[in-house]
């Protein structure tokens, strides 16, 4: 159990200019709210060993890595009551969009040609405009006083509602802390859409607030590289003796920047004309009439590739969507690029600072986080959307991706996940719509040269089996055709599931290994939770239709094995 400060606390919007009249209404509306007392505790930590630090690598405080599983309401007043006031430097939101729509998501069976055999609730966006506001703002009043003085809140949303939003984030951060709109082309004209009446709607909009008037984000102006070959730069630009150049008017530059310029022989004079530097009367002129231009040349990478560079404006339209980026996908419906939340914290945070996503969903923003070597903290109601996130953290912790990282800070990673509150859904009892009969599943543990070797040799979910008889489609043999997830705790102590093996590939064509080993080369276990002698090993394998079955083994001295049948809970749905 976590400990929590139990004073009472409100939050409302700073005293507006009598001239700010101007606001959103909405019956029963109210900016003021009382933040919740929650209580939290640890379902399940992750620490990979190929990294020095696990969970507090990012964060000196140990705050990064943070999952908290349970109304986001209450995940922000735990924060507020344990001390993260003033400490995030952004924010980034993407909240339900008042779309009247229940999203759901594909159960598909894993591996290359495999079919999809259903479809799932994943949540609803249904609301009464006014519940959908109210619901907003309480939020939002809780989420400014976690910023840091000179933090920023992205806000994502769609055509719905985002002139409603940007009325409300007015009056709950003030007059002047509006920095800019973006408009993200989040996909490209195709299917229905072409003939869409009154224009098809390819953008969405994300409002950009900083927590004061006065303050200073982190900003960091982001560029965008387009890539041409030869053939394409000759096609597209001039060409001099240093290279491919475009032009741009010196508007305003003064005698001597401009001399300057023609010194560096980045200057251009139209119509075959020559660059006049006439310091007499400080004036420099084309000689055949006509505007100077500046020079601005191509960087060429290899013998047929050339980079062009140019600043970034507020129209996003060089950023993919989801469906042209297929292999990030997680089977979450809304689910955002990694693009665009890499050029979002890139532009707005350094490495170390502090990240948070109220409406974790996909994960994407933990798992670039994690990446670029910023903490991180992820609210979410669902127990699928939790697990979404810790998987892809998981997987980005593994030692072959950490190489391969652009971020040195990266290394290390790993995750903690608190229930807080009444979460609704306890991971421990499962649920109607997951396998309230068990699966079925047999394991071999045996030590193997001084470390534990477990071998999933079969697993058969109930729900799978149902959905696919229903889909008229045959389960392959192969019992990882089921499985999204293997974790595997080697010491379980009975309260908080602490992975050492986190299996959990990306895409979909990639089926979990199945044989794995873990655990520390002696008997005695890192968290004694077992007599002399013997440990408890926890396996928890987590299916494609969302169901999670624990498996729990005894294993004596290293010359011990064991290996059984077994039935086990429900973890999570």
């Amino acid at each position: 159990m976590v400990a929590n400060r139990n004073e009472d606390f409100s939050l409302s919007p700073p005293e507006q200019k009598a001239d700010d009249g101007i606001g959103l209404q909405w019956p029963g509306k109210r900016l003021r709210v009382d933040a919740s007392r929650p209580d939290a505790h640890t379902l399940e930590e992750y620490r990979p060993t190929g990294g020095p630090a696990g969970c507090e690598q990012a964060d000196a405080a140990g705050r990064g890595g943070l999952l908290l599983y349970g109304d986001n309401f209450d995940g922000l007043s735990w924060l507020l009551a344990n001390g993260y006031s003033g400490s995030v430097r952004l924010v980034y939101m993407d909240p339900p969009y008042n779309s009247n729509r229940t999203y759901r998501s594909r159960v598909r069976l894993r591996g290359k040609g495999q079919p999809t055999i259903g479809e799932q609730t994943v949540y609803e966006d249904v609301w009464q405009t006014g519940e959908y506001l109210q619901f907003v703002a309480d939020r939002l009043l809780l989420l400014r006083e976690l910023l840091h003085e000179d933090g920023t809140l992205w806000l994502h949303c769609d055509h719905r509602m985002q002139a409603h939003l940007l009325l409300l984030l007015e009056e709950i951060f003030g007059g002047g802390c509006h920095l800019n709109t973006v408009f993200w082309r989040s996909q490209t004209m195709r299917g229905a859409k072409v003939h869409a009446r009154y224009f098809p709607r390819s953008a969405q909009a994300i409002h950009i607030f900083r927590r004061r008037k006065e303050g200073q984000p982190v900003w960091q102006a982001p560029t965008r590289e387009t890539e041409l070959t030869e053939s394409e730069a000759t096609a597209r630009y001039m060409r001099d003796g240093r290279g491919f150049f475009r032009t741009s008017d010196p508007g305003t530059y003064s005698f001597e920047r401009l001399a300057a310029l023609d010194a560096e022989g980045r200057l251009y004079a139209p119509y075959g004309g020559e660059v006049v530097v006439d310091r007499a009367s400080r004036r420099v002129y084309a000689s055949s009439g006509g505007n100077l231009g500046v020079k601005y040349y191509l960087d060429q990478r290899g013998r047929d590739r050339y980079i062009v560079t140019r600043a970034v404006d507020n129209l996003w339209d060089d950023l993919a969507g989801l469906g042209t980026v297929p292999g990030e996908d997680e089977n979450y419906p809304t689910q955002k690029t990694e693009r665009l939340l890499q050029r979002v914290l890139e532009t707005a945070t350094r490495p170390g600072d502090l990240v948070l996503d109220p409406f974790v969903g996909a994960g994407t923003t933990a798992a670039v986080a994690q990446r670029m070597g910023r903490a991180w903290i992820g609210c979410d109601s669902t127990w699928r959307a939790v697990r979404t996130a810790a998987g892809r953290i998981g997987r980005s912790a593994q030692p072959s991706e950490i190489e391969e990282s652009e971020y040195p800070a990266a290394r290390g990673g790993g995750y903690r996940i608190l229930q807080v509150g009444d979460a609704g859904t306890d991971p421990g009892r499962g649920s109607p719509e997951t396998e309230r009969d068990g699966a079925r599943s047999r394991l071999s543990i045996a030590w193997d040269g001084g470390r534990l070797a477990v071998r999933i040799e079969q697993y058969q979910s109930s729900c799978v089996a149902r959905l696919a008889a229903a889909s008229n489609a045959a389960l392959p043999q192969d019992w990882r055709a089921q499985v999204r997830a293997v974790l595997i705790d080697p010491d379980y102590d009975g309260r908080t599931f602490r992975p050492e093996v986190v299996d959990a590939p990306a895409g979909r064509k990639v089926l979990v290994a199945g044989s794995y080993l873990c655990g520390p080369t002696d008997c005695r276990g890192r968290h004694g939770s077992t007599a002399a002698g013997e440990r408890s090993v926890a396996v928890l394998i987590a299916d494609v239709a969302g169901g999670e079955h624990l498996v729990l083994s005894t294993i004596g001295q290293p010359s011990c094995s064991d290996e059984r049948e077994t039935r086990g809970p429900v973890l999570g749905h």
